[in-house]
């Protein structure tokens, strides 16, 4: 195994300006750093747990298929998962000459918001489907909004408001779509195929820097926390106040995030989310397709593994009994 070379902060991108953090707590969240650190307080607290989506941001990564953005739960989202990722919060959004964005424009006119609490949250859900699909029928909408809950506007305004995104600009013109050829290399730049080490002793955070890497880290740590979508570990820290000292995440392991087929049996790596395992398995096991869609909701299901929740044996657990 070649040597691997050790960086001592997690890089990123936020909104538009690359972030290095040298102090960073293994349990540190996404929502709390926000808030706190950069004082952009459009992503709020809710329910800390991943359920009503008043946290809700983007989150973009290099994969296979180019840049994906996905919409995430920042409450349980820890920062430790974030290098090489573009986080797009509410702050971000913008129209093209720099009026209201699309998304907020619709939630306005169609009057998608009562007290406000949980709307930026819906906006940034609304945006996720959005870039993906510029025309979403029903079902995309609400599939979408599964995991934003609100309780003085009612739906209706809302997926009112999500239909007539487009008539107010064009999905190809947004910001995030012009500007994805220069965040696509500002990305590539940051995989620089170093392993992460921040802290010392049992106060560290690692994120490997490949599979043998981190089997390696392991071998060394073998009492650490294995962080992966951390849709149950995030819970452990902001319900529980556990200490996952040290922590390993392994979210950005292209090695475990695969999902194959070969003489009809299905492969599946510790680190596929639920979103992505989505279209084999809903292919090759029907009955699947209409459980996944009711796991959580889009933002638990973009971060969320299927490995992880088995191998935590949560008598709750959605993927144990199929």
């Amino acid at each position: 195994m070649a040597k691997i070379s050790i960086r001592k902060e997690i890089r990123f991108i936020l909104n538009g300006r690359d972030v290095a953090l040298s102090s960073v707590a293994s349990d540190a969240t996404l929502l709390d750093w926000l808030r706190l650190e950069r004082s952009l307080r459009g992503t709020k607290e809710g329910c800390a747990e991943g359920d009503c989506g008043a946290c809700t941001v983007l989150v973009g990564k290099l994969s296979a298929g180019g840049l994906v953005y996905e919409s995430v739960n920042a409450c349980i989202r820890f920062l430790g998962s974030l290098d090489a990722t573009h986080v797009v919060t509410v702050e971000h959004l913008r129209g093209v000459s720099g009026q209201l964005h699309p998304v907020q424009q619709a939630m306005v006119d169609f009057h998608g918001s009562q007290c406000g609490f949980c709307t930026p949250g819906f906006v940034m859900s609304l945006y996720g489907l959005w870039m993906k699909s510029s025309n979403p029928s029903n079902a995309d909408i609400e599939k979408a909004l599964q995991g934003n809950l609100c309780r003085c506007t009612g739906y209706e305004a809302i997926i009112r408001a999500a239909h007539a995104i487009s008539s107010y600009g064009k999905a190809a013109e947004d910001p995030l779509a012009a500007e994805r050829k220069a965040i696509t290399e500002r990305l590539e730049a940051l995989h620089d195929g170093a392993r992460v080490e921040i802290g010392s002793a049992k106060a560290r955070l690692v994120v490997p820097a490949d599979v043998d890497d981190f089997a390696a880290v392991l071998d060394k740590e073998p009492g650490a926390t294995i962080v992966a979508g951390s849709t149950d570990v995030g819970l452990w820290v902001t319900k529980h106040m556990r200490d996952i000292s040290p922590a390993i995440f392994i979210g950005n392991l292209d090695g475990l995030s695969t999902i194959s087929e070969e003489n009809g049996i299905i492969s599946i790596g510790a680190g596929v989310t639920y979103t992505d395992a989505f279209a084999t398995l809903a292919k090759r096991i029907p009955a699947l397709g209409p459980l996944f869609d009711r796991i959580g909701g889009e933002q638990v299901r973009n971060m969320g593994t299927i490995g992880g929740n088995i191998a935590n044996g949560s008598p709750i657990g959605d993927t144990p009994p199929p």
